[in-house]
């Protein structure tokens, strides 16, 4: 009884809460798009362009099929092996190249806030675009061996029935996702140097008051990058608490129920870990004036232009 109960809270929790982050997660990212386009020239706008993309491949490629799979008991992983063997790479690319993303925005606005002019001249687009160009590769050659190795196998349940899953049976590429790709690349690793560069830009920006940050543009690009920081750090906290806890835990005996408690925690903690990929557009309409400017004009735009194509057909037909 108590085991089902976990079940069904974790077949909730991702209804309730996994699709509504999905939803207002590519709402919020495809508006992003919409808006940071004309703004692209900028260093920090292109990079914050490019988490935007990368965020709608990483909830439709990783929330997306979460949320299916425990809520809906839908997962394509299991009788389609190109769908098994992509599904994590797709997803790991599209998670690891938006946080990327963040941390290189992130260091953008520490060379800006810098006193020295040398460290404020690195603030630059060219070095945004080499920056990233460079990461991507990587990023995909990082997450190549789940294309690898990733396959539909058979495995032996508790009950001793046998169940089919999308996993690996290569003992290399369980260690390497468990130990390396999600605690440190998904959490520890992008937590880290935000952290660091938003407290170092802050502390920049309170010692100068503000004079290298010239400009309501730029004072606002900063205030989007450091609240954005605090909204991707904070759902990544309980998901590399449950990988550190996975980690210093992996060679006990446990019990069912307490396997049951552990799978609930981690699917909520997996969940939670999208809100950083779903949030920018709202944290961005939070903490700039410029930036709810912007959408309202985006808004009052597309209210116009469908009014005056209803009026073109509504002339047409008479």
């Amino acid at each position: 009884m108590a085991l089902t109960s976990f079940a069904i809270a974790g077949i909730q929790f991702s209804i309730y809460v996994g699709l509504p982050i999905f939803i207002l997660g590519i709402i919020g990212n495809v508006i992003n798009l919409c808006l940071l386009f004309s703004t692209r020239s900028n260093s920090c706008s292109f990079l914050l362009f490019v988490s935007s993309f990368f965020n709608l491949i990483a909830l439709s490629a990783g929330l997306l099929p979460r949320v299916l799979a425990i809520g809906f008991d839908i997962d394509a992983t299991l009788t389609n092996l190109i769908w098994c063997k992509s599904r994590l790479f797709i997803s790991y690319t599209g998670c690891i190249t938006s946080l990327t993303c963040i941390c290189f925005a992130s260091i953008d606005r520490f060379f800006l806030s810098c006193r020295s002019v040398t460290w404020r001249n690195r603030s630059k687009l060219s070095t945004a675009k080499i920056a990233t160009f460079i990461a991507i590769p990587m990023i995909i050659a990082i997450n190549v061996p789940f294309l690898l190795f990733y396959t539909i196998i058979e495995v032996k349940s508790g009950t001793n029935n046998n169940t089919i899953t999308c996993s690996s049976a290569n003992p290399g590429l369980v260690l390497y996702m468990n130990y390396f790709v999600r605690p440190v690349l998904l959490s520890l690793l992008p937590g880290i140097i935000m952290g660091l560069t938003s407290w170092l830009t802050y502390r920049n920006i309170i010692s100068i008051t503000g004079i290298q940050l010239r400009g309501t543009f730029q004072r606002s690009l900063t205030s989007m990058i450091l609240l954005q920081i605090i909204a991707v750090i904070i759902p990544i906290i309980p998901f590399a608490t449950m990988n550190i806890y996975q980690f210093i835990t992996s060679s006990m005996v446990k019990t069912s129920l307490r396997l049951a408690q552990e799978a609930l925690v981690l699917d909520i903690s997996n969940i939670i870990l999208y809100i950083s990929y779903a949030s920018n557009f709202y944290v961005y309409l939070i903490s700039a004036s410029s930036y709810r400017r912007s959408f309202i004009r985006f808004v009052l735009f597309c209210y116009d232009k469908n009014h005056w194509n209803n009026r073109i057909e509504h002339i047409a037909k008479q």
